[in-house]
Formats: structure tokens, C-alpha cells, sequence
């Protein structure tokens, strides 16, 4: 049953973006780092990659152990390793060691992926699954903030003190939300003391490995969270070395896109109160279609940055948003252990996203990349969405 006890929103703002913050601050800085490093761009692109796979790795990991110890120990757990993690990322620069900033980085989303997987469960453990929708609806306003911002802060950041200054406000921004996670209700009132145990931990995971609604659900998560890291890892070669941006521009540029993800979290918490959630699910994807297409035209008729990469981002933000919110509800609304069950749905997820993105370095950098790959990915949304209502149908 949901608790009576309702967590900060605000709190949760910053935790649910907590990962994706520490995902994109620092790649207004990837040229800045490449030239450092004295490497090229897909090697300075592997500081993504092994962000990404620290991510959905970390996903498996704070479900036992938020079992075990309890939400708020697993929480501070997962914080104190994002502080410590960005310390070493700014060690690397000290030392002039790229090895470092990918161990840095890796062990940062291994710290910052608590926030996205607690936050999951938080809210489902608090709410009923028609207010849950709503709270996850307005939390995606999070999304299209946080990020954005912290893309203009490493912008202004790198262009001012340098890249490894982006990995200090990294650690300010953890120490910032360790504080006020303190202020947040601990929801698991009995301790699993098995939960870290092996045979547990098979069983638990093996149940929900095998739940294909909850595996559907984090698919259609993932593809959103593809278009956001592709864009994050691509997107700033495009305009800054062959359109002519500057990472400050750069920065200031990635604040048009979260609009989308505003208006269509607001719009997504409404419709959730009068309409089926699948239907929602179904209107966000045709609508990220139609972004996709707008690039496309933008592309083929050589307007410029902001016309073939930013704007039609909006769009498509606009349609992942209500994609998002609603697709993870209608999954986990089907699981009663909302811990492992957050867990697995986040781990397929980012690790959706850790295969799209580690295979970049196997594609040619061109203005014309980001378009091919979200028309894969749109077709295949398509197709597990439609599989996901037959299952729910049978249920």
C-alpha cells in the first residue's frame, strides 16, 4: 500500500535528474577535452560510453541493497560515490590521464544512477498508479531543466575556467542533494535481511527479468533515453566543429529543446487523469516521429544549427515526455516488488541507451546521423508498443 508519507518534490526534481545532469554538464567540453587529451573524437566519446554503462550496471546494484539497508541509506550511499567520483574525474586533469576520466566516470554514474532508480520507487511506493503517472509526469519537468541548464552551465564553465571545472560543480551539485535527501521519508518500513544474499538476488532479479511487460516498458524508456545520450554525444561535434557554434553557443542552444520535454510533461499529467496511459504512450510516439521528420527536412535543405539540430529537438522532446512518464507507470503497475522491479526496468533502460551509444564509434560522424538512428529507433518504439497492448490486453 502507498505510504502517508510524501516525499519533497523538489527533492525529487533534483534526484530523479540527478544521473542525467552528470551525463551532459561536461559535453560542451568534449572538443576542449579531446584536444587536451590529445585524442580523438570517439575516444573522448568513450567518457559517455562507460558513463552510460556505469549507469545501467548501477540500476541492479541500489535495489538490494535499498532492500537490505533501507531507500535513504542506499541513497547516501549512491550520493557520497558521485562526490568522490567527481573528484577523481578532476584528478585526471591534474594528472593528464584519460584512463582516470573514464574510471572517474564510470564510478560517477555508478554514484548518480541512485538518483533515477530511487526516485522510480519512491514515487511508486508513495502513490497509487493514476497519481504516481501524475507525480512522474511533472517530475519529467526535471528532464527539461536540469539538464538543459547544466549544459549551459558547461558551457559557460569550459569556456571560462576550463573543462575540469565542470566535474567541481559535479561535486557541489552532490553535496547540494545529499543535504536535502536527509529531509526525505524512508518508505521501506521492513529490512530484507536476505536481500544481498545470492540465491535472493537470483530469485528477485529472475522474477522480474521474466515479467516481458516490465521489460517492454523499460525498451520503450530506453529509446527515449537514446535520443537524449545520442543527441548528448553527437550533437556537440555537429554544431561546434562543422556549424560553427562554440561551446558557449552550444551550451545556450540546449535550452530550446527542454521546452518540449516542459509543455509535454505538463500536458502528459493531465491526460493522464482522463485518458488510457497507453494512448498517451501511442500520441508521444507519433509525435517524436514527426520531429524526426522536421530534422530531416531542415537537414536536407542545409538550414542551420538551430533550425536542423535544436528546434526539431523540441518536438521530439515534446513526444518522448509523454512517452516517459506513462510507459514506466504502466510496467510497474504490474510488479509488486517495486524495488527490483524499478531496478530491472531502469537497467533495461540505460542499457538500451549504453548499446546505442557504444556503437556510435562504429558510425560515421555527419550532420546526418542523429536522423538514421531516431528513425530506427521510432520504428522499433512502434513495434514494442504495439506488442506491450496485446500483452496488456491478455492481462
Amino acid at each position: 500500500m502507498p505510504t502517508q508519507i510524501k516525499p519533497s518534490f523538489f527533492t525529487l526534481l533534483l534526484l530523479i535528474s540527478f544521473a542525467s545532469v552528470n551525463a551532459v554538464l561536461y559535453t560542451p567540453a568534449l572538443p576542449s577535452i579531446a584536444t587536451a587529451f590529445d585524442i580523438s573524437h570517439d575516444m573522448a566519446q568513450l567518457t559517455m560510453s562507460w558513463f552510460l554503462i556505469g549507469y545501467a550496471v548501477g540500476q541492479l546494484i541500489y535495489g538490494p541493497i535499498a532492500n537490505r539497508f533501507g531507500r535513504k541509506p542506499a541513497l547516501y550511499a549512491g550520493i557520497i560515490l558521485q562526490i568522490v567520483s567527481s573528484l577523481i574525474c578532476v584528478s585526471a586533469g591534474m594528472f593528464h590521464e584519460f584512463s582516470i576520466l573514464i574510471l572517474g566516470r564510470f564510478m560517477l554514474a555508478l554514484g548518480s544512477g541512485v538518483g533515477l532508480k530511487m526516485t522510480f520507487t519512491l514515487v511508486n511506493e508513495c502513490y497509487e498508479p493514476k497519481i504516481a503517472s501524475q507525480k512522474i509526469s511533472y517530475l519529467m519537468l526535471a528532464f527539461a531543466v536540469t539538464p538543459g541548464l547544466g549544459v549551459a552551465l558547461g558551457g559557460i564553465l569550459n569556456t571560462h575556467f576550463g573543462w575540469i571545472s565542470c566535474f567541481y560543480a559535479s561535486a557541489v551539485y552532490g553535496l547540494i542533494l545529499f543535504i536535502l535527501s536527509m529531509r526525505l521519508p524512508e518508505t521501506q518500513t521492513t529490512l530484507d535481511l536476505k536481500a544481498l544474499q545470492i540465491k535472493h538476488l537470483w530469485a528477485g532479479y529472475s522474477k522480474q527479468f521474466k515479467n516481458k511487460l516490465l521489460l517492454a516498458g523499460g525498451f520503450l524508456m530506453g529509446s527515449c533515453s537514446c535520443f537524449i545520450y545520442v543527441f548528448a554525444a553527437v550533437a556537440p561535434f555537429i554544431a561546434i566543429n562543422s556549424l560553427g557554434m562554440n561551446s558557449a553557443e552550444y551550451g545556450f542552444a540546449n535550452l530550446l529543446p527542454p521546452l518540449g520535454l516542459i509543455s509535454g510533461s505538463l500536458l502528459s499529467a493531465r491526460l493522464s487523469q482522463k485518458f488510457a496511459l497507453g494512448s498517451i504512450v501511442f500520441t508521444g510516439i507519433l509525435t517524436s516521429c514527426v520531429g524526426v521528420l522536421w530534422m530531416i527536412i531542415s537537414i536536407t535543405l542545409h538550414a542551420g544549427a538551430i533550425f536542423s539540430l535544436f528546434a526539431p529537438m523540441i518536438m521530439i522532446y515534446f513526444g518522448l515526455s509523454l512517452i516517459l512518464a506513462n510507459a514506466s507507470v504502466t510496467a510497474l503497475s504490474h510488479v509488486s516488488d517495486k524495488s527490483h522491479g524499478s531496478a530491472v526496468m531502469n537497467f533495461v533502460n540505460m542499457g538500451t541507451a549504453t548499446l546505442v551509444v557504444l556503437s556510435l564509434k562504429f558510425m560515421p560522424l555527419h550532420i546526418g546521423l542523429l536522423p538514421i538512428i531516431y528513425l530506427i529507433l521510432c520504428s522499433c518504439m512502434l513495434l514494442v508498443y504495439r506488442w506491450m497492448m496485446r500483452q496488456l490486453v491478455i492481462l
